[in-house]
């Protein structure tokens, strides 16, 4: 199967990665909720809050990122022919960083952080959807590693934040 054949096959695919946000948000927040109501504080409910504050704020991080960036994507300007550029301030169409990688790895972050006995099963998704970005011309590796990055790095910031607040609760 060439790329093209690959493109041709993925090109009608609609983007649900604003649907999954939001739907994972409010399933993860209304069980925390849940949870904490009931006074049970333990590994899962510290990851669901972790998961339900990282998800939309990665999301609405690399939004911004993909609105100031405004670089073409690699179909726009392997198929269309349209310049490979950044149009800063200008996100339509933009490709950096990678959205899908971005909020994948947040979540495969609260995971290991929490859960790291699923560590070898989350670095093969995030390497699969690495990939899979890469071969159907949605991303090019930059977007990727930059995806990556902000969706690791803004999990663990999280996470930071809410030990911080945590020991001001308790103390």
């Amino acid at each position: 199967m060439s790329f093209r054949t690959l493109h041709d096959v993925t090109k009608n695919i609609p983007d649900l990665l604003f649907v999954f946000v939001a739907v994972t948000t409010a399933v993860m927040w209304i069980i925390y909720l849940y949870r904490a109501h009931k006074n049970i504080i333990d590994t899962e409910t510290l990851f669901l809050r972790l998961a339900a504050t990282a998800l939309p704020a990665v999301y609405l991080i690399k939004s911004f990122l993909q609105f100031l960036f405004g670089r073409t994507s690699p179909r726009n300007w392997l198929i269309s022919r349209i310049p490979l550029e950044f149009n800063w301030f200008n996100g339509s169409g933009s490709c950096f960083p990678s959205g899908h990688m971005t909020v994948i790895t947040a979540l495969g972050t609260a995971i290991l952080l929490y859960y790291p006995k699923f560590r070898r099963p989350v670095i093969i998704v995030l390497f699969l959807l690495a990939a899979s970005l890469i071969i159907t011309d949605y991303h090019f590796l930059s977007d990727i590693i930059a995806g990556t990055y902000l969706g690791y790095i803004s999990t663990y910031f999280f996470k930071v934040i809410f030990e911080k607040l945590d020991l001001k609760i308790e103390s």
